[in-house]
């Protein structure tokens, strides 16, 4: 007797749904520029950046990092899932980036999924802008904190680090 398993997994990717979901994400972006950590015009664009990389299907996380001036690094990370597995639906918003002290940078760092067909075009479009190579995810005590999801397409916030 033959037993045969197979495994089928569709994607809940569109544009219409990346482009609703990461709203909220340019919500939280734009509440870092509001506590004066950073111009809003750099937020709006690496938004719009991050943006263009999640409509060609190649973002695996994303990580909007905070560096204090000691030193001492956090971050607020999401993570894009096309699974179905994210049906929360939040709102931006509930981070408190004005407890940061003053001469906090900030920066943002993304990592590409493995085997993803646009991802030449993404990082040629990514280094005309601007974006170069290298740096690291922040690492740390992580906490799942919000999702933002649209039809089963959704990236999951989390926090990275010492929030408190």
């Amino acid at each position: 007797m033959t037993t045969a398993y197979t495994i089928a997994q569709t994607s809940t990717f569109s544009e219409a749904r990346a482009r609703a979901v990461m709203r909220q994400v340019l919500g939280d972006f734009m509440n870092a520029a509001s506590a004066n950590l950073i111009a809003r015009e750099t937020i709006q664009r690496w938004h719009e950046d991050l943006e263009y990389a999640v409509l060609h299907e190649v973002v695996d996380t994303f990580q909007l990092q905070f560096t204090k001036p000691d030193g001492a690094r956090l971050a607020i990370g999401y993570t894009v899932r096309d699974d179905g597995s994210v049906m929360e639906a939040s709102k931006a918003g509930g981070l408190d980036f004005h407890g940061l002290p003053a001469g906090t940078r900030v920066n943002v760092l993304l990592t590409y999924r493995t085997g993803a067909r646009n991802i030449e075009a993404v990082r040629a479009h990514l280094r005309a802008r601007g974006w170069t190579a290298g740096g690291s995810l922040v690492a740390g005590a992580t906490s799942r904190d919000r999702a933002f999801s649209k039809s089963g397409f959704g990236i999951v916030r989390s926090k990275v680090g010492d929030w408190e």
